[in-house]
């Protein structure tokens, strides 16, 4: 897993700053992913492979996840609402999880996703954990990465234009 190792310094104003950025980013893909859960998308596959930069604005993730299904040719009333939760709960929770959205800050939406299901392991017993809906899982899509990066990989045969980050 590619999960930012991150030395926080919550006394100074750049510190605090930063560590602000990760754990709002954080808030908002971990609740983008529970209320996406159930809905199936070709703009899923291209969000579950998109990469960010370690200082990403929720803002500017957001507009990426956006544009996916805008080029997707998806009905954009629910994901339009599904966006304004996840940014709305990005704020709510970030007074009380500052610190800790802020260490399990993740780079790629792999990662995310490896550490939901974390999450759902410490909260729920294993027959109560939801299931897998809308997004693939990690291991499958880490293989798709592998196969990408392979020599002799078809360019572009499975890799969507958003998954790396410019």
């Amino acid at each position: 897993m590619e999960t930012e190792v991150v030395e926080l310094d919550l006394t100074s104003r750049d510190g605090l700053e930063k560590a602000i950025i990760r754990a709002r980013r954080t808030a908002f893909v971990a609740r983008f992913i529970v209320l996406r859960e159930s809905k199936r998308t070709r703009a899923h596959r291209v969000i579950e492979l998109m990469e960010w930069g370690e200082l990403t604005t929720v803002e500017e993730l957001a507009g990426r996840f956006r544009a996916a299904f805008v080029e997707n040719g998806d009905n954009m009333v629910p994901v339009d609402r599904d966006l304004r939760r996840a940014l709305a709960h990005s704020f709510r929770s970030l007074k009380f999880f500052v610190e800790e959205y802020a260490v399990r800050a993740t780079l790629n939406f792999i990662d995310a996703l490896e550490d939901y299901e974390r999450s759902n392991e410490l909260l729920f017993v294993a027959e109560d954990q939801p299931k897998p809906g809308g997004w693939r899982l990690p291991t499958e899509l880490r293989k798709l990465k592998v196969q990408d990066a392979a020599p002799g990989a078809k360019r572009g045969s499975r890799k969507p234009k958003h998954a790396a980050h410019p």
